[in-house]
């Protein structure tokens, strides 16, 4: 299989909800985490916990897409409504969404194999 040559982004999306609904706002975007990691285009998703502000979620998601198509296909699909729908009463902040284009090429990219395999 030929080497992924073009177009990736990466989305990172920040979302603070009260510290006490931190586990069901978990629990109530775990479904649209499958769903999105289910996607071909979707190679990498990770969420992270801010420990000095409780409550704050990031979302790494990387992509081999271009940002056109994040936003006009990808941030379009069905399984968002009902993530949305359930969580944006939780958010005590508005949603920071934002969109990153990968430097060309290999030079700025690396990736430790203890890592892909620690994940695994």
């Amino acid at each position: 299989m030929a080497p992924y040559t073009g177009p990736t982004v990466s989305l990172h999306v920040t979302i603070t909800v009260a510290p006490e609904n931190a586990s069901k706002f978990l629990e109530l975007l775990k479904p649209c985490y499958d769903a999105v990691t289910a996607e071909p285009e979707c190679v990498f998703f990770e969420v992270y916990q801010n420990p000095e502000v409780p409550g704050e979620f990031k979302f790494v998601e990387n992509w081999h897409a271009s940002k056109e198509w994040i936003k006009t296909v990808q941030l379009s699909r069905d399984y968002y409504k009902p993530y949305v729908a359930s969580t944006e009463p939780l958010w005590i902040k508005p949603r920071g969404l934002e969109i990153l284009e990968r430097m060309p090429g290999n030079t700025w990219l690396s990736i430790k194999k203890e890592y892909t395999e620690a994940s695994q």
